[in-house]
């Protein structure tokens, strides 16, 4: 345990200056004492540090993937945000009894949709878009992965996908 405190030593001396950075990365406090702490639960689950000669830098290294890490899930994030106002909104239409009709039409296909798909896919989908948490928050509550809350989503998403591109027809 002695070799890998040299390593959480290095992260205390170091955690200001790496908050800064990583503020300068993602403008946000909280993204960034959250990637902080994603980086301190990665060295702290190390074990040992035996193989690192320069813990500072291995530590600085650390919280830099983790913050890749994180912008990619933001990105990801934005994207599948961005699908679902596709397939909800469109904001070019004017309303009028027939795009109501259509609508209505819509939302009832879309109920169906849901419905027909698996119970966790169907569930994970609502507690993100509906009751608006996190992929972690859904991970943690759930007892799965973030990728698994991610590929679940992404199954609804691409079954809605379709049935968009079928109500188009």
């Amino acid at each position: 345990m002695k070799k890998l405190s040299r390593i959480l030593d290095a992260f205390g001396a170091n955690a200001p200056g790496m908050a800064a950075g990583l503020y300068g990365r993602v403008r946000c406090r909280a993204r960034s004492a959250d990637i902080l702490q994603d980086a301190w639960i990665r060295l702290a689950e190390l074990g040992t540090d035996g193989a690192v000669e320069n813990p500072q830098a291995y530590v600085r290294r650390t919280v830099r993937n983790a913050a890749t890490d994180h912008l990619r899930k933001e990105r990801r994030r934005a994207a599948i945000d961005q699908e679902v106002h596709d397939l909800l909104w469109d904001s070019a239409d004017e309303m009028s009894p027939e795009r109501i009709a259509i609508g209505r039409e819509a939302v009832a296909a879309l109920g169906r949709a849901l419905a027909e798909m698996p119970e966790q896919s169907r569930r994970v989908f609502l507690m993100n878009r509906f009751e608006g948490r996190t992929h972690r928050q859904i991970a943690r509550d759930l007892g799965v992965s973030e990728t698994t809350v991610y590929y679940h989503i992404r199954r609804v998403l691409e079954r809605l996908s379709e049935l968009r591109d079928s109500l188009a027809d």
